[in-house]
């Protein structure tokens, strides 16, 4: 049983078929690590779930300019699919050359702080997020591994910049532990999904209100359906509404890129109000342990091992195991077996009926 076929069936079981998706986080190009992709299959991704969405540079050397119009020139080709974000380093750039961009055909920024080597108190941050303001435009920011925490200069530039929608990628794991107490006092700010780990989804899900939270993919570097099936199960697992979920996969930016006011879903639903048994918890942390391990370019295979001995008799058994034994041959796509088992494991009983119902027809 294939991890493609795995997660086919459980989008089939959550109803995606349904879905008109933006992604609010994606590249196309070439990065200096090897990864690439074209526009083209980025299209072909998002063709089976008439999705949209933003697109922006790989990380290069040297200057963004000539990246930044190719993806605005892809966008202008695909006008229905794809939105051009222009990437900045602001160690490098006037707020002249954000306002160029936009005027270019941008319709927002991407700032990597990792890859570019500068923290959110740079003064280069705050130019580009009052070039965007004025233009109620949003500026996505890598907020995942290798930043340590922003600290409090997330909420003073989204104080300071009011009328810029500030995406956080990757569910904002390097503050959520603090800043999703506290994302409701900052309307403007805004939390992406594109992350594998699902008990992080579950925690952003829980602490910051539905309407902050933007779906992303990461393309090329996850897979877009994927992290679909993963952030469905997680919404549904937490208690949100299906209103919620239309504005998560798509609705509230939308309504952000057309320079609307937000929708308001509520608050957040605050912590989980169930306790995983014991034994799931532990093939939890061992899933989990395996991925990081992976991630790390390390060996799993011991620890994926004992996964699969600590697999149950519960009513998704047979596709954890099927997706650990994926992961454990090694293949390219084991990552996102091990996020699709540890997504099954962590969110118990969602749509488990049609789900199991799909996954009988599927191929072995």
């Amino acid at each position: 049983m294939s991890v493609a076929a795995i997660v086919e069936g459980e989008l089939a079981a959550l109803g995606a078929e349904g879905i008109r998706l933006f992604d609010v986080h994606s590249h196309t190009g070439a990065d200096i690590d090897g990864s690439t992709r074209s526009a083209e299959e980025h299209l072909d991704d998002l063709a089976p779930l008439r999705g949209r969405s933003v697109i922006f540079p790989f990380c290069v050397s040297g200057s963004y300019e000539d990246e930044n119009l190719r993806v605005i020139e892809e966008g202008r080709r695909h006008p229905e699919e794809l939105v051009p974000f222009a990437r900045l380093d602001p160690k490098s750039i006037s707020p002249a050359d954000a306002a160029q961009a936009l005027d270019a055909g941008a319709k927002g920024f991407k700032l990597h702080p990792r890859a570019e080597g500068f923290r959110l108190d740079h003064p280069g941050v705050a130019a580009i997020l009052a070039a965007a303001a004025a233009a109620r435009a949003p500026v996505l920011i890598h907020a995942g591994g290798g930043v340590g925490s922003f600290g409090l200069a997330i909420t003073e530039l989204a104080d300071r910049h009011g009328d810029c929608p500030i995406v956080l990628a990757h569910a904002a794991v390097s503050d959520l532990v603090w800043l999703g107490e506290v994302a409701a006092d900052h309307p403007n700010l805004y939390f992406d999904t594109a992350w594998w780990n699902p008990s992080d989804l579950l925690a952003l899900f829980a602490l910051v209100p539905p309407g902050q939270i933007l779906f992303g993919s990461d393309e090329p570097y996850m897979k877009l359906e994927v992290v679909l099936a993963i952030v469905l199960r997680c919404a549904r697992s937490a208690g949100l509404s299906e209103e919620a979920i239309a504005l998560v996969l798509g609705g509230q930016l939308a309504a952000l890129l057309e320079g609307d006011a937000p929708a308001d879903a509520g608050p957040a639903l605050g912590r989980a109000s169930f306790t995983m048994p014991t034994l799931e918890g532990r093939l939890a942390i061992l899933l989990a342990a395996a991925g990081g391990c992976m991630l790390g370019g390390g060996d799993p295979t011991q620890i994926l091992e004992l996964a699969q001995l600590a697999v149950g008799e519960g009513e998704d058994a047979d596709r954890v195991s099927a997706l650990i034994d994926e992961a454990r041959t090694g293949s390219p796509q084991a990552p996102w077996a091990i996020a699709m088992a540890l997504t099954l494991v962590v969110t118990p009983g969602t749509g488990s009926a049609a789900a199991q119902a799909c996954s009988t027809t599927l191929a072995v």
